[in-house]
């Protein structure tokens, strides 16, 4: 493949995400699309990656310290997630970085359902392992292994509405607005 048509795949897979995070409901405030750059400084600073893609394309390179998580991932049941995180050594009280195929909505997917209930960042590499490669970045075909962590996946609840104090309503009613009134008109 040519540079130009890498680029042009790379862009189209860029507007294609772009579209999808346009699409994306409110996280947990932690999930967030990120780009080569920020991937790769997420990775320097520890992020533990997931990587969608087949075995096959895992095996022929893959971003450093990433582990081969299957493409349905998203689809599983939360304890069977669960247990397939903590037996890659998944931390989800870190940050994870998933990574696929530029736009790979498998990893979208995952990377929705991963920021509604791990407790730490959940980042989505739109760009993928092309967009790895198209910005010089290289890819490693070295094994990572990692200790199984005890992962405790939850939903996230809404917080619940606060309940005021019997004073607060004095402190913030029109009785406020009154004594300020008083105040202004006795200048």
């Amino acid at each position: 493949m040519n540079i130009r048509s890498r680029f042009c795949a790379l862009l189209v897979s860029s507007f294609t995400a772009g579209a999808l995070l346009l699409a994306t409901p409110a996280q947990a405030g932690q999930a967030l699309a990120v780009s080569a750059q920020a991937a790769d400084q997420a990775v320097s600073q520890g992020a533990f990656v997931l990587d969608l893609r087949s075995a096959a394309a895992f095996a022929s390179g893959r971003l450093p310290h990433a582990v081969n998580l299957p493409s349905d991932a998203a689809s599983l049941p939360l304890t069977v997630l669960a247990q397939l995180l903590s037996a890659a050594g998944a931390d989800s009280s870190r940050t994870l970085l998933i990574v696929g195929e530029a736009g790979d909505l498998n990893a979208y997917a995952l990377w929705q359902r991963l920021g509604a209930v791990a407790s730490g960042r959940v980042l989505w590499f739109v760009g993928g392992v092309q967009e790895w490669q198209l910005t010089g970045r290289t890819l490693t075909v070295e094994s990572s292994t990692h200790q199984p962590v005890p992962q405790f996946l939850t939903p996230f609840q809404p917080e619940p509405t606060r309940t005021r104090m019997a004073g607060s309503r004095v402190r913030s009613s029109d009785l406020l607005e009154r004594d300020l009134t008083v105040k202004i008109a006795g200048l």
